[in-house]
């Protein structure tokens, strides 16, 4: 049996588990940050009688869910290094209240 080369290591490593563990992390990131921008967008709105609880609330929703499968594409198409950056990125915008709400 011969030794693998780095890049041979890296394909049999990076294969399939490699694309479903960035899925997963893109749909938690996307989640997190499509749920918190929808609720942010939708409750900007206001309203009387409390409108403005009602749309961040439809907001949050329809948010984390388009978040949830961009999220996952996203990690599909881009690897797991691109997608762990992006995941830093959105849970440190999340942990930091004086960065602005994740785009």
């Amino acid at each position: 049996m011969r030794e693998l080369t780095t890049m041979e290591l890296n394909e049999v490593s990076g294969g399939l588990f490699g694309n479903l563990g960035a899925g997963v992390l893109g749909g938690v990131a996307g989640l997190v940050a499509g749920g918190f921008k929808g609720a942010a967008t939708g409750g900007s709105t206001g309203g009387i009688l409390g409108a403005g609880i009602l749309s961040a609330g439809v907001g949050l929703l329809v948010g984390a869910g388009l978040g949830l499968v961009g999220g996952k594409i996203y990690g599909w198409v881009n690897g797991a290094q691109q997608t762990l950056k992006v995941f830093n990125r959105v849970m440190e915008g999340l942990f930091d209240p004086n960065l602005p709400a994740p785009k």
